[in-house]
């Protein structure tokens, strides 16, 4: 086997065997990190947690997580992926159905910054185990295959923790979707391989066409303490901080936004209108990945997307009405969702090995300082001035400056010696 034929038909068997499982791992992640949200209809009043309050516990989450970044990729890559992701699902999956013992708001920020240092390393270690399978022209696409878990979440989860908050209890909800992260956990520790040379489903043959493809692009292995200094890792992690701002706005504060524009809708309704812009922000992550593999290009990708989820956040601070509103949320969450998987391929091109490991974490752990400040900030604008104007505008800002850095990084590279796999890719 020697063609690039037979490279495309092991890629097509990887990902059938292994993106479901690691996106229907996302996908739960996801709902147990920003559950919180739909929880806060009713649990504010009962344990006493206004908006800023609330702000502060959905940062502090941000904390443990932003802490434990890079330490928790280097264990990745040190002890493997099925060992440390399977760890790292069935604790925070406990955590998260802890959440449900809470009685104060200074008991649950310390159950949400436990949760932030049991996550610490999922979203880059999947990134980084990417770079274990799949070459450069497949990542962008596979990303957004994999973060299109979020939107996906929110279309499967909302209505979900909607019903079961107007039903049941917010109690009820935290330990119903923690279950599938410790399930989940028990699946990955028993299917996930580490890498292609562990993976009983692929021939000798596969396996040495697969390794040998990805060591042929592999850029040269760098000392870590040099990738956390690195201008370009420190420039992306401020591109992706843009996006880590708008993306929790939405997903921590659009059921109180939706509940605002709409006050009759019910917990319920408001779960179910609350997918709507993530279902449009699925379908334009993958297409902009696609075009974005397609083309080889990345950075100018990143800025347009960027720009977009600017304007719609700028639109939706300004317009009154409840359906251009949503509309316009609706295009903030399709930009802000199309940059991403463009973004998380970057360190990729330039990195491998430890420095990978590390260049990533490193990534977003800096992009999730603005998560931890961004949902402060948000519930301090909001308890101050009554609604959402503020935060959005901060959002829509934040956004352009992120997509006009994201350009910078494409005019500039070619400038730069050691970044030759960054532009060797735009030439083909």
């Amino acid at each position: 086997m020697n063609s690039y034929r037979d490279l495309d038909a092991v890629l097509a068997k990887v990902r059938r065997r292994i993106l479901p499982l690691v996106i229907s791992s996302y996908i739960v992640c996801y709902v147990d990190r920003t559950n919180i949200g739909m929880a806060q209809l009713r649990m504010g009043e009962e344990i006493g947690l206004g908006p800023a309050g609330f702000g502060l516990a959905a940062g502090i989450f941000f904390v443990g997580y932003a802490l434990f970044e890079i330490p928790s990729n280097l264990v990745l890559h040190r002890v493997g992926a099925r060992r440390w992701i399977a760890r790292i699902m069935i604790t925070w999956g406990l955590l998260s159905a802890a959440t449900a013992l809470v009685t104060s708001p200074e008991t649950l920020y310390s159950v949400r910054f436990l949760l932030g240092v049991a996550e610490a390393g999922f979203y880059p270690g999947v990134i980084l185990y990417f770079t274990y399978w799949f070459p450069q022209r497949e990542r962008a696409r596979i990303v957004a295959m994999l973060m299109a878990g979020i939107p996906v979440s929110f279309l499967v989860a909302n209505p979900v923790s909607g019903w079961l908050v107007e039903h049941a209890s917010w109690q009820v909800m935290f330990v119903a979707e923690a279950v599938p992260a410790v399930a989940l956990g028990v699946v990955v520790w028993r299917l996930l391989p580490d890498g292609p040379a562990t993976a009983r489903w692929l021939s000798e043959a596969e396996k040495a066409l697969l390794i040998g493809a990805l060591a042929a692009e592999a850029p040269r292995e760098r000392p870590v303490r040099a990738v956390l200094t690195d201008p370009r890792v420190l420039l992306i992690a401020v591109v992706s901080s843009g996006g880590v701002f708008g993306a929790y706005l939405l997903s921590l504060f659009l059921p109180q936004m939706i509940a605002q524009l709409w006050p009759a809708a019910g917990e319920t309704g408001i779960g179910f209108i609350s997918t709507i812009p993530y279902g449009f922000a699925v379908l334009a992550m993958i297409a902009w990945g696609r075009h974005s593999d397609r083309t080889g290009e990345r950075t100018r990708h990143a800025a347009a997307a960027c720009a977009v989820s600017a304007a719609g956040f700028a639109l939706a601070a300004l317009a009154g009405q409840p359906g251009l509103v949503l509309a316009a949320l609706t295009v903030a969450a399709m930009g802000k969702f199309a940059a991403v998987p463009v973004v998380y391929t970057l360190p990729t091109e330039f990195l491998s090995g430890r420095a990978a490991a590390a260049g990533i974490a490193l990534v977003n752990a800096v992009a999730h300082i603005a998560a931890i400040f961004g949902p402060v900030l948000t519930g301090r604008l909001r308890e101050s001035t009554g609604g959402f104007t503020a935060p959005l505008l901060v959002a829509a800002v934040y956004l352009a400056l992120s997509g006009l850095i994201a350009f910078g990084l494409g005019q500039d590279r070619n400038r730069i010696p050691d970044s030759e796999p960054l532009h060797r890719i735009n030439r083909e």
